[in-house]
């Protein structure tokens, strides 16, 4: 196969014509707000197989590749709405682009690539095992999430214990949510148990939930999409 490279307004898609994608992110171009920009900024380059992939779409000048589920652990906490997809790739060569289509498609057809992911199939970013927030700081060691909860936290946050340690193996889900500002706009990482209730708290009052700090969301999507491979290998 040909393979090609496709430079789009935000980043660079190469395909090596055998089974491998390589974005590369550029986070300045205009048009991004803050927190998109510094997401891809941070990522710099990533690596996806042919076999995270459910699709390639072409439309008008874009690129969009659909990821399978389950495939990316960055995905599944970050979701498409929150920063937007960060799989579309506007403004490339359409002419390039169909190649890349047709190609990856004969490809995704001779492996016969389900629809759902067994495992991730792309790694998470890293980080640390450590995550300061404003009411709490998180940490992964034996097995275990543990929250610490700051001396300003209340009482119902310290509810369940202070430190208040999980096992991981019981962790079903991992939600986070940017800071946007204003008045319950702070952004916040929690998980959700078997032992969950359907009816949540605010997440500042949430045992299990760490408000983050101001100007730490990447870190904490960072942190969340890494937990996320632990509780899900």
């Amino acid at each position: 196969m040909a393979g090609g490279e496709l430079t789009s307004t935000y980043g660079t898609v190469v395909w090596d014509g055998v089974g491998t994608l390589r974005i590369r992110y550029d986070g300045t171009r205009p048009g991004l707000d803050p927190l998109a920009g510094s997401l891809r900024t941070r990522l710099g380059e990533r690596v996806l197989p042919v076999e995270a992939l459910q699709s390639v779409e072409v439309v008008g000048n874009g690129l969009r590749l659909v990821l399978r589920d389950g495939a990316d652990p960055l995905q599944a906490v970050s979701g498409v709405d929150v920063l937007g997809d960060l799989y579309d790739f506007p403004d490339v060569d359409r002419a390039v682009a169909e190649q890349v289509r047709r190609e990856i498609r004969r490809t995704l057809a001779r492996r016969d690539v389900p629809a759902a992911a067994a495992r991730w199939l792309l790694a998470p970013p890293a980080a640390p095992d450590r995550l300061e927030g404003r009411d709490a700081t998180l940490s992964v060691a034996s097995g275990q999430l543990t929250f610490a909860y700051h001396r300003g936290a209340g009482r119902r946050k310290r509810a369940l214990g202070n430190p208040w340690s999980v096992p991981l193996d019981t962790i079903l889900d991992v939600e986070w949510r940017p800071d946007r500002g204003g008045i319950g706009g702070r952004g916040y990482l929690r998980i959700r148990t078997g032992r969950t209730p359907l009816e949540r708290p605010k997440p500042k009052h949430d045992p299990a939930a760490m408000v983050t700090r101001r100007g730490s969301d990447v870190d904490a999507l960072f942190f969340a999409a890494r937990l996320f491979t632990r509780i899900r290998p």
